[in-house]
């Protein structure tokens, strides 16, 4: 029998889908060239989310041979998968803008916009129920919404008025997926470069390190993905301490900056 949550997750790319039909019927059927590049979105969208869910279940896997230090960056694949869906998108739209000629927009292509609009409140509203990865990925989709403001009004401006303002319509959204893959490439780039954590988290390590009479000389901590570093911190220790009560400080410490702060470091002593 099928859990809750995977009830859920089938739900959300079943509405995903219904959405993306409706906006490339009403695309295809009645001319608007910005409810096209909207649908175009919408399915680069699912193959984003799949693939996410696919690499992020990869990078979650325990450390093997392979991956002494586990799979995190393999999420990072994910954000590759998406880079590839948009940009693919992106190339069939510009392809479609430059093709385009004066054409008719039929005022029925808002009303399957703003059908679109709303399944994709349902799509948000179940992903927020869901939780979890879901979570951000629900906020990536409200993206979803604002374009399909956009297609509405440019739609509506296209059959009222002229198809320029349709045209117009799909430029900008087009512009916007360039943006949305500017924006996935330096957020992997930020995964893949061995960026150092906030100077939060080094003030939080230097004062669990302190709280057990020990100073921090140096550390090299590198950032795997939210909530999980590693690296390594040399430290001194006071000269007249015990080395039974040492080895006893140094397993506390490291299974503290492990569970509070995700940090996973190998400890050096500065004697």
């Amino acid at each position: 029998m099928l859990s809750k949550r995977t009830i859920l997750l089938v739900l959300v790319v079943l509405l995903a889908l219904i959405g993306g039909m409706l906006k490339i019927i009403g695309g295809l059927l009645y001319g608007s060239r910005s409810l096209l590049v909207d649908a175009l979105t919408s399915f680069a969208n699912i193959a984003a989310l799949l693939f996410t869910l696919y690499y992020y279940r990869l990078s979650t896997m325990p450390p093997d041979t392979d991956h002494p230090f586990g799979h995190y960056r393999l999420g990072v694949g994910g954000k590759i998968a998406v880079m590839i869906s948009y940009s693919f998108v992106a190339g069939i739209a510009i392809s479609e803008l430059l093709t385009s000629t004066h054409y008719t927009v039929s005022l029925h292509s808002v009303y399957f916009a703003l059908l679109g609009f709303i399944v994709y409140l349902g799509v948000i509203y179940v992903a927020r129920l869901i939780g979890g990865i879901f979570k951000t990925y629900s906020a990536f989709t409200v993206s979803e919404l604002i374009e399909s403001i956009v297609v509405i009004l440019a739609a509506l401006g296209g059959a009222v008025i002229s198809y320029l303002i349709d045209y117009t319509g799909a430029v900008l959204l087009t512009l916007y997926i360039f943006y949305e893959i500017k924006e996935t490439f330096s957020e992997a780039i930020v995964i893949i470069s061995d960026t150092a954590p906030s100077s939060d988290l080094i003030r939080r390590i230097n004062e669990v390190v302190g709280k057990y009479g020990l100073k921090v000389i140096r550390s090299r901590i590198r950032f795997l993905e939210p909530g999980r570093y590693h690296g390594d911190i040399k430290v001194s220790i006071p000269r007249d301490i015990d080395i039974d009560e040492l080895i006893k400080i140094l397993r506390s410490l490291k299974k503290e900056l492990y569970e509070e702060l995700g940090v996973d470091a190998s400890i050096e002593i500065d004697f």
